[in-house]
């Protein structure tokens, strides 16, 4: 199957099971080398087939890429960039080339922290060079202490040795949580923007829930000396935990309006409303510090009522290139009214 995307917003409708999921994983897997529905590379081979294999041709302020991703059982993955063989997965990745909603995007809003947690992680490691590498190496030092912290409760190591990692801890965790700070001060506004324009309200809000919640009250610059505190105020739970009981590994990110904590008391459509204006603020944020990111939206216009699916196509359309699939003729012609570009795909194929 082979498609080709004009600028501005491309509407693929067909029935389901089309395969029009398919071909926004695709777009993913060719920029990020990950699936948005699986962290198995084996899930996304066709029933029966040996290997999969993903070309994409992409142009950006340094011209036009050739990218490609292969993948086979037992083989692991191929990578190539303008025909040249790349080894890592790091090196190869575009980093916030595509922002994705499936349905299942709804996690950024109601499911656990973890799930908020990452999608600003990941906003984070598209927008601030060094992030994803501070990010790993803190979540490697927690590691590495929790494993240590076993040993001490099983009387087969002594704590002493805990300071070396507690020391990668504060001065990494301190930069983690600097980050994810600043960028939720900045995502603020430009979520209450979306949030209001896709007919949610003027008065929603997102901050970040420190770990430990003292941390809140500390100055940026004093993150690490109350992160260092924090663990040795914690020493003893954490012993008999044997693990790291608080940090910016627990950190979680309040999403309301006003003080209608949406994760927990917002109905389905609410949530929906937060997580695509978080989305489009994602958008935003990342086109302040670089090329727009194409949008790729699965299955979101026919859950949306007429207003605000309106607001949505207009959001889109304001720039940038979108790909949104739906299985909604309707919706399909709606955004053919406003300039999209419909293309029809069968059980075939488009």
């Amino acid at each position: 199957m082979e498609f080709g995307f004009s600028d501005g917003v491309t509407v693929l409708v067909g029935p389901n099971g089309a395969g029009k999921t398919t071909v926004i994983e695709a777009l993913t897997f060719a920029c990020l080398g990950v699936s948005p529905r699986t962290r198995s590379e084996g899930e996304m081979l066709r029933h029966g087939a040996e290997a999969l294999w993903v070309g994409l041709e992409i142009e950006g302020p340094a011209g036009v890429e050739t990218r490609s991703i292969g993948y086979a059982p037992r083989r692991g993955r191929r990578l190539q960039r303008d025909g040249v063989a790349v080894r890592g997965l790091g090196d190869w990745r575009r980093r916030g080339a595509v922002l994705v909603f499936l349905p299942d995007e709804l996690r950024s809003v109601k499911g656990p922290p973890a799930a908020r947690r990452r999608s600003l992680d990941r906003l984070l490691e598209a927008a601030e060079p060094g992030y994803a590498d501070d990010l790993t190496g803190y979540q490697r030092a927690v590691a590495q202490r929790n494993a240590l912290l076993r040993r001490v409760r099983a009387g087969q190591a002594s704590p002493d040795g805990l300071a070396p990692w507690e020391a990668q801890m504060v001065a990494l965790g301190a930069s983690v949580a600097r980050a994810r700070r600043a960028a939720a001060r900045a995502l603020e506004p430009l979520f209450r923007t979306w949030m209001d324009r896709l007919g949610g309200g003027p008065d929603a809000t997102l901050r970040v829930e420190s770990s430990p919640s003292e941390l809140a009250q500390a100055p940026d610059a004093e993150i690490g000396e109350a992160l260092a505190a924090a663990w040795d105020a914690r020493r003893d739970r954490d012993h008999a935990a044997a693990q790291t009981t608080a940090g910016p590994h627990r950190d979680d990110v309040w999403i309301g309006r006003g003080d209608h904590d949406l994760r927990r008391l917002g109905s389905q459509g609410e949530q929906r409303l937060a997580a695509l204006a978080l989305l489009l603020g994602h958008r935003d944020h990342l086109s302040d510090r670089g090329p727009t990111p194409i949008m790729l939206l699965d299955d979101v216009l026919s859950e949306l009522d007429p207003s605000r699916r309106d607001a949505l196509l207009e959001a889109v359309g304001d720039g940038g290139q979108t790909i949104v699939t739906t299985a909604d003729p309707a919706a399909a012609a709606s955004a053919a009214e406003r300039g999209a570009h419909v293309v029809e795909v069968g059980q075939d194929g488009a």
